[in-house]
């Protein structure tokens, strides 16, 4: 397996690729979160919306001094901190960001900060999924 400049031993799987947020420019190395639908940005200090490191984007593209940019429509391959997965929404469903928890028919709705045990986590929404619909999920 060749090497960049994150790379160690990366599990097979464990790439995915988002579009750059409008506005954002990540780098190589650099930790990004969920920002919208599909969508990263720079982790911001004590995110809890982590999903994990750029390593690598757009073809041609100085990836590790310039960045990607999401105003010139640039995509980035991400290493998943967790498994990605398509969970099915709860009542209510769920926006992108969210964390999760499960509810009473095995499905997933959002985590509500303050209210929920912080136990009952299981992951972190990466699109929005309506009530019945499944989405795609970080596990974690």
């Amino acid at each position: 397996m060749a090497r960049n400049f994150v790379e160690y031993h990366i599990q097979e799987g464990a790439f995915h690729t988002f579009k750059v947020a409008s506005g954002q420019t990540v780098k190589i190395g650099q930790m990004v979160e969920i920002v919208g639908n599909r969508t990263v940005g720079v982790a911001g200090a004590n995110s809890t919306k982590v999903i994990g490191v750029v390593y690598s984007g757009t073809v041609g593209k100085d990836g590790l001094n310039v960045g990607y940019s999401g105003d010139e429509g640039d995509v980035v391959t991400v290493v998943a901190l967790k498994p990605l997965v398509y969970l099915e929404a709860g009542e209510g469903g769920v926006t992108a960001g969210d964390r999760l928890k499960t509810d009473a028919n095995g499905n997933v709705v959002a985590f509500v900060e303050g209210t929920d045990s912080y136990c009952a986590r299981v992951g972190l929404a990466l699109e929005d999924g309506t009530a019945g619909e499944r989405f795609l999920a970080l596990l974690g």
